[in-house]
């Protein structure tokens, strides 16, 4: 069972999910995204095939890999457990998904 990371509130909009992006292959490192076209987020419960959320999110930090995303209006809609995880699109055309999914929680009101 994987660890919850995070807990969010049904239905709210804030705070936004950050994170700081690393490359599988060195972990200590911050990925360095300056030659990132763009960078989503992506969110689904568990054992669901389909994401709930697929959506650009912001880079603020290319060298140091830093992200957000702000929450959409029904993002945080269903209470329950979510795998969440960050799509690197990189300027040469290729996708990298980084790392293992963080399991986040959206509470009930």
């Amino acid at each position: 069972m994987a660890t919850v990371e995070a807990t969010f509130v049904q239905g709210n909009t804030a705070p936004d999910i950050v994170a700081q992006l690393h490359d599988v292959l060195t972990p200590t490192i911050p990925l360095n995204l300056t030659t990132a076209t763009s960078v989503k987020f992506q969110m689904r419960k568990p054992d669901d095939q389909w994401f709930q959320v697929d959506a650009t999110a912001v880079i603020t930090n290319a060298a140091q890999g830093l992200v957000s995303y702000s929450w959409g209006p029904n993002d945080l809609g269903v209470d329950g457990e979510y795998d969440t995880q960050w799509e690197v699109h990189w300027n040469d055309g290729k996708v990298q998904t980084v790392a293992e999914p963080n399991r986040i929680l959206v509470r009930r009101r």
